[in-house]
């Protein structure tokens, strides 16, 4: 075996030669472009069409966020309704119930004025006379009722959920409808619209093969 040095000196004119090579191919591959590049095959064109612009991209996410804080800066309703605000009335309650159904006040009627009550956020209000129009009278008093069970409190409460429920559904945001929903939904009704008028001609062509034939 050869010594390492003697080696080392042998060798020394190739590694150089192998580093140069590789600086070169290097080099050659940054660059190396293809001669199908898109600039060369449409010089006219404008290469970057795909991407999406950072300003773009900003306006969007600044829109949807000002919406976002719209919608959070809107007055909530906590839920809590004060019973001095209500008008509670009492009476007998129909139906079976044994001897005590004509003696006992269970049925509860609860109403307020929607446009004067405090603790209920003035943007749920227009909603809420939209949603409970057949609640309302023309006086602008929103009616609760309830005989549900034979104790007046029990009563009492479930008007206060109804009431509660009502409000909550009335101050629902729905979450806006993106693009890619909206063609979703316009394919879906054209498909259900196509396959309603294609039954239609195969009922039409059915009902045309049953009739007598012209003598």
């Amino acid at each position: 075996m050869l010594p390492l040095r003697t080696f080392l000196i042998r060798h020394r004119y190739n590694f150089k030669h192998v580093l140069k090579a590789q600086d070169h191919l290097k080099v050659l591959n940054a660059g190396y472009k293809s001669h199908l590049s898109l600039d060369k095959i449409y010089p006219n064109s404008d290469s970057d069409y795909l991407r999406i612009k950072k300003s773009d991209l900003g306006s969007a996410k600044k829109g949807q966020q000002q919406e976002e804080v719209s919608d959070q800066s809107k007055e909530q309703f906590s839920g809590f309704i004060p019973i001095d605000s209500l008008q509670i009335i009492t009476s007998r309650s129909s139906g079976p119930g044994g001897q005590g159904v004509n003696t006992a006040n269970s049925k509860v009627e609860v109403r307020f004025h929607l446009e004067s009550a405090e603790w209920i956020p003035n943007w749920i209000k227009p909603k809420l006379s939209e949603q409970e129009q057949g609640r309302l009278t023309k006086d602008g008093y929103l009616i609760v009722k309830s005989d549900m069970t034979r104790k007046q409190l029990l009563n009492q409460a479930d008007c206060m959920n109804k009431i509660r429920q009502m409000i909550f559904t009335a101050s629902f945001i729905p979450k806006k409808p993106t693009k890619e929903d909206v063609e979703l939904h316009e394919k879906r009704k054209n498909k259900i619209k196509a396959e309603v008028l294609r039954e239609k001609r195969i009922r039409s062509v059915i009902k045309s093969s049953r009739s007598n034939p012209e003598l």
